[in-house]
């Protein structure tokens, strides 16, 4: 047996719910679930996104299975069955820059989930995933956060499970982390094996609660939605480490994903010794074909790019610095630039000015 509902409207009129919340998933998955009601789509402005809640469920399994393929996109997925009465949940409201999703489902499941750009956190009531992508593999932690990968298809495996998912379009994500590294809109790399301390589960535990109802509230009003949007991205930053990586929006596609692995590598690694030969490796590639593809691409060689991102931040740490607390020639070779006149003559072509004027702002 299955039901469906689903609900859109503009989210720009009304009261906003203010109610605290505990930010488990059992509370979440309540207010989605509680919050769905057949209501008429209101027009909305060509600026607002359509906000929208759907709910699913269903006690057949293949059903079940179908819909979830369906509502991820996603590939090959199966599902095992336990022996026991088998019950399916999913409910989602957000928009198309971020929505809440919670999950229900009491069987195990396997599937691979394509490519996207977007960034998605999930964490665990009961049950547990195991995610392998290219370059790794990552389980669950209890109901600890974490984070799955993005700009890569990855393969899963779940036991029966009740789960939580934030959901995060790229552009959106990535203009709200632009507050904190002060450049254009990147794309963020987080480490993902990173475990986030008691204080910063807190804290996004804290978060989590006080937005939700905001986020899921169908007449919450839009800069209200806006704002604790931005609140919940800005808590997902502070949970785990990451940088910013400056790569060409070209190499953000499925096609040219082992290069841009091997921009995110010189970009994790800049402040050691690395060769073009350790970044083919990295990547995946032999160490003409990085070349060619660097050179095409990027237009430069990856000794140059190596260089490039160095200099950057050699940059970055001299804004930062106050004039007087740090020498140019530390941060330089701190960066290997060892010949500090070579240095400030890279630096100056690079960016218009002499090391010694950016630290003295």
């Amino acid at each position: 047996m299955t039901s469906t509902e689903t609900v859109g409207s503009t989210g720009t009129t009304g009261t906003a719910s203010t109610g605290a919340a505990s930010g488990t998933v059992s509370d979440l998955e309540t207010r989605l679930s509680e919050r769905v009601e057949d209501s008429a789509a209101a027009v909305e402005p060509e600026a607002e996104p359509r906000f929208e809640k759907v709910q699913f469920a269903s006690d057949d399994l293949e059903e079940a299975r179908g819909s979830l393929e369906s509502v991820y996109d996603g590939r090959q997925f199966r599902a095992r069955a336990t022996g026991e009465p088998f019950a399916f949940r999913f409910a989602s409201a957000g928009d198309s820059r971020l929505s809440l999703q919670t999950g229900t489902f009491t069987a195990h499941l396997q599937g691979v989930i394509p490519w996207s750009r977007d960034y998605a956190m999930s964490w665990f009531r009961s049950g547990s995933v195991t995610v392998d992508y290219p370059v790794g593999q990552l389980t669950s932690e209890g109901s600890r956060p974490f984070l799955t990968p993005t700009e890569t298809s990855f393969a899963f495996s779940m036991t029966p499970h009740r789960h939580g998912i934030v959901h995060v379009d790229a552009s959106f994500f990535e203009a709200v982390a632009s507050e904190r590294h002060a450049g254009p809109p990147q794309r963020i790399v987080f480490d993902y094996a990173a475990v986030p301390t008691d204080a910063a589960l807190a804290a996004w535990r804290t978060t989590l609660g006080d937005v939700t109802p905001l986020i899921v509230g169908e007449e919450t009003p839009a800069l209200a939605r806006h704002a604790a949007q931005q609140a919940l991205v800005r808590g997902m930053l502070d949970l785990f480490p990451w940088q910013a990586v400056d790569v060409p929006d070209a190499l953000r596609t499925e096609r040219t994903r082992r290069l841009r692995q091997a921009a995110e590598y010189v970009h994790t690694y800049a402040d050691q010794a690395i060769t073009t030969a350790d970044i083919a490796t990295a990547a995946g590639m032999h160490t003409r074909t990085l070349q060619l593809l660097m050179s095409e691409h990027l237009g430069s060689s990856p000794t140059n790019y190596v260089r490039h991102v160095r200099l950057d931040r050699a940059r970055q740490d001299l804004l930062s610095s106050e004039p007087g607390s740090v020498l140019v020639s530390d941060v330089a070779r701190k960066w290997g630039f060892g010949n500090l006149g070579r240095f400030s003559a890279s630096y100056s072509a690079r960016f218009g000015e002499y090391p010694r004027d950016t630290l003295a702002r």
